[in-house]
């Protein structure tokens, strides 16, 4: 009799088993990395900011719809956060989608300093995706979606420096530039200035103008004189430099001519 009740108590839980649906385990989706591209470096807020659009492809036999997935990116041995954002992708399909790397200039000066200078720099992206399944959120991973080096297309150029104002002002000269800068990557412009009368120093100071990217600024010096003016035209040595601390240094030397008013 015991037999007989313990097979039926069997045969009952494997008819009440089947009527419960499985746990589905998804699989990853197939992920390629169409595009790091530079937004900006902007020294002043402190960061720098890349675009990422990545493709993904659906290998389950069932629509994929993912949840915002807060990840790890890797960028030059230093990792960082980004969020994949929510994305359906049917089975067999592909999508894609864009988000934006955000790079503390502190914890990433290596990396940016790599990209700046025209290296190719290893990006990984990884860490546990989450997925919709009915009333369900399903983890997937944790899991390496991209493992590839990257290379941005920069192109430093220099800036425009404009001579607005140069005056006498008492015993020392007044001196207004206005700098524009055409690159996406902020900077300090600084560096010895040197005011020139028929070729004879006249006045020697330094410049510090900061430029945030595509940005413009203006600058304005009051130079003691250091000599008698001359009978000449006048002109301005810079010896500037274009500097984020261990990321960018580049000459930016220019000499303009103007007139002492």
């Amino acid at each position: 009799m015991k037999r007989i009740l313990i097979g039926a108590w069997l045969g009952l839980a494997l008819i009440l088993g089947s009527c419960v649906p499985q746990a589905v385990r998804p699989q990853p989706p197939q992920v390629e990395l169409l595009q790091f591209s530079l937004v900006s470096i902007d020294p002043f807020s402190g960061r720098g900011e890349f675009d990422v659009r990545l493709r993904l492809t659906n290998p389950n036999g069932f629509t994929l719809p993912l949840l915002d997935s807060a990840l790890t990116a890797e960028l030059g041995g230093s990792q960082f956060r980004l969020t994949l954002p929510a994305l359906e992708i049917p089975s067999g399909a592909s999508r894609d989608a864009s988000t934006r790397l955000v790079v503390p200039i502190v914890e990433g000066t290596r990396a940016l300093a790599s990209l700046v200078g025209g290296q190719t720099t290893r990006f990984r992206l990884l860490g546990e995706l989450r997925v919709q399944l009915g009333p369900a959120v399903v983890p997937i991973g944790p899991v390496t979606l991209v493992d590839r080096d990257v290379r941005i297309q920069f192109a430093f150029q220099l800036p425009t420096i404009r001579l607005v104002e140069i005056r006498l002002d008492g015993l020392a000269i007044r001196l207004v530039l206005e700098v524009e800068n055409p690159n996406p990557i902020g900077f300090t412009l600084q560096g010895p200035l040197r005011i020139l009368i028929g070729g004879r120093s006249v006045a020697e100071s330094v410049f510090n103008l900061g430029l945030g990217p595509n940005g413009r600024n203006r600058g304005e010096l009051r130079l003691g004189l250091s000599g008698l003016p001359g009978v000449g035209g006048v002109s301005v040595d810079l010896g500037l430099s274009a500097r984020i601390p261990g990321i960018l240094d580049r000459s930016v030397a220019q000499v303009l001519q103007g007139i002492l008013r």
